[in-house]
């Protein structure tokens, strides 16, 4: 999805509310919690005396370090409402993220201006307490945010921005984004009950914490959920649970500690990577969005009881079997770790943290690539007619008024199984403090290491269906009469340019050395890191290769319709990988503490993604040698750049307190491009592919977050302003110095909250300008802004209620870019924002 220019959309409503934010100085996103009414005026409304501990060289507060540094809390998670992982990351100022892909994952993920060219989160790392979920987080049909979930036993988000991730993670130049969990030092529980009041969707929630002894302790907690999710999908799309805990040992003192803890998740549930509405195209400009006769684009899915299923041609073992395309995202992860802290008395410091997971999972859904009836049938050839595969009309001719909603889709039937994502990590570093004369150092000297699994079968088609509510599946037939389909499928494993019958078994390794120095010197502290990193790839995998006459597969004798088209993985000729690579990161920076309230910092930082799965298939591999082409080196290695100066101070007047960070940014890369299942141009047969392109960006922006409060009102205001441009593009060299599609140059939180006595309510207002559809910024989609609401009451002894609305005045807006619909000039195609949804909540505290 792709980003129109600079305009800004109609916020006439808001503009009191904004104005007396910007007043307040009220800005981060609720990363800080809005203060008690009887809090003292000095109140950390901003945190500033947090300790950073993500992606950072020790234990330092966000006032002395030179970094950009959020904390997102508990409560404020609870009272948006989020209900998915990219609502949750929509609370983070610089953070950009569509929150329409569905609770189960795939949502694309970046951080100032770096770009989301194959889709899902390159340079953005997921962690937790410490350790990334899985260490790419672009893995094809993998991404992190598959194995991440916000439940109670998140104690906080912290997320750092730029920096030094690039020193203390690896493949993490952007943003490194840390759930840090609850530990039970502090005795407590919750249970709860949230049910959607016009959406079938429920959860239970549980969680508790406490000392088993004095230096003893543990917390264990999780989730289950059933229901369709927000979207209309079908019974029990959504299913599953997390469940996790740990239990730590303290000794010396207090100084050490070890640590054990688990996790097991076992989910699968709905993605909906685009719907349709009504538009308008007015110049180069695409609004006037509504919902579409027969079909309610924030609220429906492509999902349907005629639909939920298709045949699947494995193109490994050779089986013909039913696949499910409602599961969407299955995702089982169980995994261990430990983690291990001492201080001992010549000042040196000993951390480990370990985690060992055993991954599993299959992305199973049908995407569309929606047209009109006509538009359909002319790709088939003249005289080529429909017929209703299946549900009501099973065997009636399909026409354009017979239609549920006037369109059909030929698109992607999706089943890839991923038997094998596991990960290993291990982080070691042991920090050694001294003084000299009034100045303090701070050594830290580490190892990391990790390995991440991928094993993957693709068995991709390419299905005709009616696009409606109840969408049936559609054959397609030759002017004689003969079928070009089978059960709606145009072939077995075809789908992008017959990308996709592949055989995947592949382990990436990265061993990253890495040292910093801390001095602290009056009100001035200096850090500086760097990081030796060597990833090594060592894969074999297999590509497709059409069966020549087709195959026999349901045994009538005759090869038909689908049949002539069979794709199969060509196991017995793979390709390998086997090359290492070594690259340098390092990041410096000063921060100055003006006083006790006010700091500023500047900051020079540069790292580089290794690319992993993605460069499979491509001809920077030699596959007979495994070993990088002549250019491969390049491709293999995405290096970014960013440049910051901050600010970041609190303060109180006799009307209140309040809080504010601000970060210049500059940030430059470039990239290897290459996605299989992304195509550019569709004048192509069957969209031929892949997509290969080298690609460079650069952005200069604003971060902005403020938190304040008079009485018993707060308000929380967060703004990024980001000027992005591309300045190389091999393939379209006539884009340079545009704007890439998908970037608004203005995004905001607005968060106010009252409360009196038991009851509180309060809103988040999140907003974008416009984007581009389109790298040439041919054409453009409105900004927008959505609107959730919150009611609280708190009935004492513990019990609380909650009334959460999700897109309270139910705006009908494209989350990012859109397109008209082929063969239509009132349809638009885009990933939207979900409709108005409310929820209500019980929840017990002990």
């Amino acid at each position: 999805m792709k980003s129109p220019t600079a305009r800004h959309p109609a916020l006439t409503p808001l503009a009191q509310l904004l104005a007396m934010s910007l007043a307040a100085l009220a800005l981060p996103t609720q990363a800080q919690t809005a203060p008690a009414t009887d809090a003292p005026k000095s109140a950390d409304v901003v945190g500033l005396e947090r300790v950073v501990t993500t992606a950072s060289s020790g234990a330092k507060s966000k006032l002395r370090s030179s970094v950009s540094v959020t904390d997102v809390d508990q409560e404020v998670i609870r009272d948006y409402g989020a209900h998915t992982e990219a609502e949750v990351l929509l609370l983070i100022p610089g953070i950009r993220t569509d929150a329409t892909a569905g609770p189960g994952g795939n949502a694309n993920i970046t951080v100032r201006g770096l770009p989301i060219s194959s889709g899902g989160s390159k340079y953005v790392q997921l962690q937790e307490d410490g350790l990334p979920t899985v260490q790419f987080g672009d893995m094809n049909f993998g991404n992190n945010d598959y194995w991440t979930r916000f439940d109670n036993n998140v104690d906080s988000i912290q997320t750092l921005r730029g920096g030094s991730s690039s020193v203390f993670a690896s493949h993490a130049p952007g943003a490194v984004i840390n759930y840090i969990s609850k530990t039970g030092k502090e005795q407590g529980g919750n249970v709860g009950i949230t049910r959607g009041v016009n959406y079938n969707e429920t959860r239970f929630d549980a969680d508790y914490g406490g000392k088993l002894a004095p230096d003893l302790y543990f917390h264990v907690g999780g989730y289950y959920r059933e229901g369709e999710g927000i979207r209309k999908t079908t019974s029990n799309a959504l299913n599953g649970y997390q469940l996790k805990g740990n239990l730590t040992k303290e000794w010396n003192g207090g100084k050490g500690f070890v640590r054990v803890n688990f996790k097991l998740l076992d989910e699968h549930a709905p993605t909906t990577p685009q719907t349709f509405v009504n538009g308008t195209l007015s110049g180069n400009t695409i609004g006037g969005f509504s919902k579409a006769p027969g079909y309610d684009g924030t609220r429906d899915s492509q999902y349907s009881i005629y639909n939920s299923s298709m045949p699947s041609y494995n193109p490994s073992t050779r089986t013909l079997s039913q696949s499910s395309l409602v599961n969407g995202i299955t995702s089982n992860m169980k995994s261990l770790g430990f983690e291990f802290h001492n201080e001992l008395d010549n000042g040196i410091t000993i951390d480990d943290k370990f985690r060992k997971s055993t991954n599993s999972g299959a992305f199973q859904a049908q995407f569309w690539n929606l047209m009109t009836l006509p538009n359909l049938l002319s790709g088939f050839g003249a005289g080529s007619t429909a017929k209703y595969y299946n549900g009501p009309g099973a065997g009636t001719a399909v026409t354009s008024a017979n239609l549920g909603a006037g369109l059909v889709s030929q698109g992607a039937a999706i089943n890839v199984q991923s038997p094998d994502m596991g990960t290993l990590f291990n982080d070691l570093s042991v920090n050694k403090t001294f003084k000299v004369d009034a100045v303090t150092l701070d050594a830290k000297a580490g190892w990391f290491h990790s390995r991440q699994n991928v094993v993957q079968t693709w068995a991709i088609n390419e299905r005709v269906v009616e696009a409606a509510p109840n969408g049936r599946v559609i054959d397609v037939y030759d002017a004689s009469g003969a079928a070009l389909t089978t059960a709606g499928l145009t072939g077995y494993n075809n789908q992008w340019g017959a990308c996709c019958a592949r055989d995947i078994n592949a382990q990436f390794t990265t061993d990253a050395t890495y040292l910093s120095l801390n001095a602290a010197a009056g009100d001035f502290d200096f850090d500086g890191g760097v990081r030796r990193e060597t990833f090594k790839s060592n894969a074999r995998y297999a590509g497709s290769k059409q069966v020549v006459g087709g195959v026999d597969l349901n045994g009538d004798g005759a090869i038909t319709g689908a049949e002539k088209n069979v794709y199969v993985s060509d196991i017995a000729n793979p390709g390998l990988s086997n090359y290492g690579i070594s690259y340098t990161n390092y990041s410096f920076g000063v921060n100055y503490r003006l006083n006790k309230d006010a700091s500023v910092f500047v900051r020079t930082s540069k790292g580089n993604r290794a690319i992993a799965d993605r460069l499979l298939y491509s001809a920077n591999i030699d596959p007979t040698t495994g070993q990088l082409t002549s250019g491969g080196k390049t491709a293999a290695l995405a290096p970014v750049k960013q440049n910051e100066i901050g600010l970041k101070h609190r303060g109180n007047t006799e009307f209140g307190y309040y809080g504010v960070s601000a970060t210049l940014f500059h940030s430059t890369t470039q990239e290897f491009d290459y996605d299989q299942t992304r195509q550019d141009n569709p004048a192509l047969p069957n969209y031929q592919g892949p997509k290969l392109n080298v690609l460079g960006y650069k952005a200069d922006g604003l971060e902005l977050e403020t938190s304040g409060g008079v009485g018993n009102f707060s308000l929380a205001f967060n703004l990024v302003y980001s000027k992005e441009q591309i300045t190389q593009n091999l393939g379209s060299p006539g884009v340079i110095g545009k704007t890439p599609n998908g970037a608004p140059k203005v995004r905001f939180t607005i968060s106010p909250r009252y409360t009196v006595g038991s009851f509180a309510i309060g809103a988040t207002v999140r907003g974008q300008t416009s984007v581009y559809n389109d790298d040439a910024n041919s054409s453009q989609v409105k900004g927008h802004y959505i609107v959730n609401a919150f009611a609280n009451y708190d009935f004492g002894n513990g019990l609380t209620g909650a009334f959460n609305v999700g897109n309270l005045f139910d705006k009908v807006a494209p989350a990012g870019t859109a397109g008209m619909i082929a063969g239509s000039t009132t349809l638009v195609g885009a990933g939207m924002e979900p409709g108005r949804t409310m929820g209500v909540s019980l929840r017990y505290g002990f």
